[in-house]
């Protein structure tokens, strides 16, 4: 067989096995545990992290933010990434709460490597559900009616984002998640992606959003630069066009902004990068903060 024929052949059987996987994913999201928003509010309660805005009180939006694949805490203990965005956010004048989806189900970090950052379980739109759990959590911890919710996601949480707003609004349920309640997650006033997973797993280049609020995508490409294009076609078909999208790209690997790498890893953490990266969300978060009050 001539190289070219090997490579097509390797492709394919590649395609062939994350097919598999999907396939083996979605036939176990259809008896997905915790179905209910009672019962993702109770898985999501103990790990779920609060941060209130800088000086605190009054009517401000809440940010939800979704991390990537390996979770809020790492092989040397927890991790810094979201941390430093939900910080951001509070300067920005906003609630925050960051979700964790993988403690909360007993999935331990390398376990997360190797299982869910893979493709084999846990994919977004079965994390979807845990978004407007932890917004319903949010509500109920600072008794609050906020003036907005922003939704924003990395890498693996940025898919699952996409998946909630491919849902839509009218959406009765989302991987086995029964949405029985109006949500306003499921029409968040503005949305921020990082690196965000944008593969035939993810729906977003099928569907059509309703949502036409702001959408700030940042594109670490370097280590695979189709991914950016990618990702931009599929939200450009989602979304009908250019209005209110701003795309920024960093010539930076993905996840550039995680200062605990795993040895190894084909990642590198930029601090440089990652500072601009921070500034960048905070200013998006204050425009939209300045905007919903």
């Amino acid at each position: 067989m001539q190289a070219g024929g090997e490579a097509i052949l390797s492709t394919t059987l590649q395609r062939l096995r994350l097919l598999a996987a999907a396939v083996a994913a979605l036939v176990a999201s259809a008896c997905t545990a915790f179905p209910t928003l009672a019962e993702r509010t109770a898985l999501l309660a103990p790990t779920l992290e609060y941060y209130a805005p800088d000086p605190g009180g009054g009517r401000a939006p809440l940010v939800i933010l979704v991390s990537g694949c390996g979770g809020l805490n790492g092989l040397q203990g927890p991790k810094t990434v979201m941390k430093n965005y939900a910080g951001a956010a509070t300067r920005a004048g906003t609630y925050a709460v960051v979700m964790d989806s993988f403690a909360s189900r007993g999935i331990p970090f390398d376990d997360a490597v190797s299982t869910v950052c893979s493709g084999l379980r846990l994919h977004g739109n079965e994390r979807a559900g845990d978004i407007i759990a932890a917004e319903a959590l949010a509500r109920s911890h600072w008794n609050a009616e906020f003036s907005g919710v922003i939704l924003a996601g990395w890498s693996h949480g940025g898919w699952t984002v996409m998946e909630l707003l491919s849902a839509g609004p009218r959406a009765k349920s989302v991987a086995g998640f029964r949405v029985d309640n109006a949500s306003p997650a499921l029409t968040p006033d503005a949305v921020a992606l990082f690196y965000p997973y944008c593969g035939f797993l993810n729906a977003t280049g099928r569907s059509t959003w309703d949502f036409e609020g702001p959408l700030l995508y940042l594109n670490a490409s370097t280590n695979a630069p189709a991914a950016g294009k990618e990702c931009t076609d599929a939200i450009m078909h989602a979304r009908g066009g250019s209005d209110g999208f701003t795309q920024v790209d960093y010539p930076n690997t993905h996840a550039f902004d995680e200062e605990d790498q795993v040895p190894g890893s084909e990642f590198t953490y930029d601090p440089a990068a990652t500072q601009r990266a921070l500034a960048l969300f905070e200013t998006f978060i204050r425009d939209q903060a300045a905007r919903l009050r």
